[in-house]
């Protein structure tokens, strides 16, 4: 509900004392006190690791000897917790003049359209991975081309890289996270009705570099969304 505001309450390891002051001072202020609904979000990304993979022990988030940034750190076994981003993969599937679609049967964006692509798996190259999401989500077969485009997203710790691939024959169909899948024209992108906005600047560079007769290599930042766009008089 619309103002509702939460207490921030975190175990022993996670108590200001446990900090280093390379820290930020803005988070530092948030702790222990009344947060909204978005500065707990932010603090979650931070602080959501309690004990330590490797013995079970409680951790805290201090900066190691000889490093520039706290890490999740064990002091019953020694181990340092290094979290580091996510890698996204997946594919422009081509065939002909279109390309293939999923609309999507789980969140975040159910019901929306989306190009295939998940998170790529240990011991898998990033190919790999791209095909791999494809024959899941759009039980499609494709041949990756060419790497095509690569987004930082920082705020949510991603990073997605995207391929052009050329669709092997005409089979699909909806794979367990996908409501259909269907090939689309340019005129027929249902763009408004796009689940992420990594995506549809994937499209939108896609049909510019078409128009253009050339593939470019892309590589682009993508900011947090604005939580007060202007407002339209209409």
């Amino acid at each position: 509900m619309k103002g509702i505001r939460f207490w921030a309450f975190w175990p022993v390891a996670y108590q200001p004392s446990s900090l280093q002051a390379s820290q930020p001072p803005s988070l530092f202020g948030l702790i222990g006190r009344r947060m909204t609904k978005g500065q707990r979000r932010k603090l979650n990304r931070i602080y959501f690791m309690k004990y330590c993979s490797n013995c079970g022990q409680p951790v805290i988030h201090r900066t190691p000897p000889g490093d520039d940034r706290p890490r999740f750190c064990c002091e019953s076994c020694g181990m340092v917790h290094y979290l580091n981003p996510k890698l996204v993969v997946g594919c422009i599937p081509e065939m002909e003049d279109r390309i293939l679609l999923c609309r999507r049967a789980i969140e975040p964006g159910y019901g929306k359209w989306t190009l295939p692509a998940g998170y790529l798996e240990n011991g898998e190259s990033v190919a790999a991975g791209a095909k791999r999401e494809t024959l899941e989500e759009a039980r499609a077969k494709v041949e990756i081309l060419t790497p095509y485009a690569l987004y930082n997203i920082c705020h949510v710790n991603q990073i997605y890289l995207m391929f052009r691939a050329r669709l092997k024959d005409k089979r699909f169909g909806a794979g367990a996270e996908s409501l259909e899948v269907k090939l689309f024209g340019e005129n027929d992108i249902p763009w408004e009705e796009i689940a992420f906005r990594v995506i549809h600047a994937t499209l939108l560079k896609y049909y510019d570099d078409r128009r253009l007769g050339r593939f470019s290599f892309h590589m682009e930042n993508i900011s947090p969304p604005n939580p007060n766009p202007p407002k339209t008089d209409n």
